[in-house]
């Protein structure tokens, strides 16, 4: 084994994890821009006369088309409450697939948390039944916001559905839709 073959898998592993440290800081900073907008020092209501305009009212849940098309950014539309939206990003390979998929997840109280869970579901065709792909969760403090998560499938065609849980809320469902490479 020559020396280039043996630092190959070295820059690989190097440049997946910066990758990986980028995402967790602009997720980080995101949480924070978020915090900031909320508590910051941003304009602020004075003591006493407190709105309540921006109180959100938590929509019926229902099922909602996801697409495995792309969707150009200029005609991306935001997504509303009870509304799942999947858009296919730019392939990194002819069987790497990433989606992002954006919700709208309500809070009644803007000073209590909200818990919610992204969860990518694949179809069985051998147990016809839906089991857990791929998950994850996260939560926040504040009014109304748009939640969005990127998913990637690389190498595993079949059918999936996305669900949307939020603390205290039926989850929210998605209808399948078929990844093929």
């Amino acid at each position: 084994m020559g020396s280039r073959s043996s630092v190959a898998p070295v820059v690989a592993s190097g440049t997946a994890s910066v990758a990986k440290l980028l995402v967790a800081t602009l997720a980080f900073t995101g949480a924070y821009l978020g915090v900031e907008t909320a508590y910051g020092t941003g304009a602020r209501t004075p003591a006493g006369t407190e709105s309540t305009a921006g109180t959100a009212t938590r929509a019926p849940v229902r099922t909602v088309v996801l697409s495995s098309q792309s969707v150009p950014a200029t005609t991306e539309r935001a997504p509303v409450a009870g509304e799942v939206t999947v858009s296919e990003i730019d392939a990194f390979g002819p069987c790497d697939r990433p989606y992002r998929v954006q919700g709208v997840v309500g809070n009644d109280d803007p000073r209590a948390a909200v818990s919610y869970g992204w969860r990518l579901e694949r179809w069985s065709s051998k147990t016809h039944r839906w089991y857990a792909y791929l998950g994850t969760g996260s939560g926040f403090t504040g009014e109304t916001q748009t939640v969005e998560w990127q998913p990637r499938i690389v190498n595993n065609p079949g059918w999936y559905r996305v669900v949307l849980s939020v603390s205290g809320d039926a989850p929210l469902r998605s209808k399948k839709f078929m990844v093929a490479c």
